[in-house]
């Protein structure tokens, strides 16, 4: 719990230490495809919202989850490896058959945290079944928690999209 009381997710495991290489590894179109849509349409770039419990954040990775990560300068290239290891990978997100369905539970799973979006799609039919559990989800946060209600609106449209 942030200092509003939201609810953030932070990865089991320890600091992340980014390894700089001269090849960025090759990673699949439907996640490249997916990644693009989560920095491009969703995340943006650096922000330090004093009310948003992840504090720091850059392209969607926070100071909170990542503490030894120069969030400021995070490179697109850096955030891309964090998302295919802890939130495409790890969560084994690459095994959802459905490609719709395999980039919304990425995309929920940077917002949410990926075991909280994984657990969320299970005994969902179709996408649009996701997308409104998601949607719940998110209300039901903002009335245990009111001090989200400013990211509802928010929330909301990008569990729905």
């Amino acid at each position: 719990m942030g200092r509003t009381g939201c609810v953030k997710w932070r990865p089991k495991v320890g600091p992340c230490e980014l390894e700089k290489r001269d090849v960025m590894p090759d990673f699949p179109e439907d996640f490249k495809k997916a990644c693009d849509d989560l920095i491009d349409n969703w995340e943006g770039g650096y922000v330090n919202d004093p009310h948003d419990a992840g504090g720091e954040t850059n392209m969607g990775i926070s100071k909170r989850s990542y503490p030894d990560v120069d969030i400021r300068h995070l490179t697109r290239e850096d955030a891309e490896e964090i998302y295919y290891r802890d939130f495409w990978m790890r969560p084994g997100v690459q095994a959802i058959s459905d490609p719709t369905m395999r980039a919304k539970v990425f995309n929920m799973g940077v917002l949410m945290g990926p075991g909280v979006a994984e657990h969320l799609a299970v005994g969902c039919n179709n996408i649009s079944e996701y997308r409104l559990v998601c949607k719940r989800h998110f209300e039901a946060i903002v009335i245990k928690h009111p001090d989200c209600g400013r990211y509802l609106a928010g929330w909301t449209r990008r569990a729905l999209a």
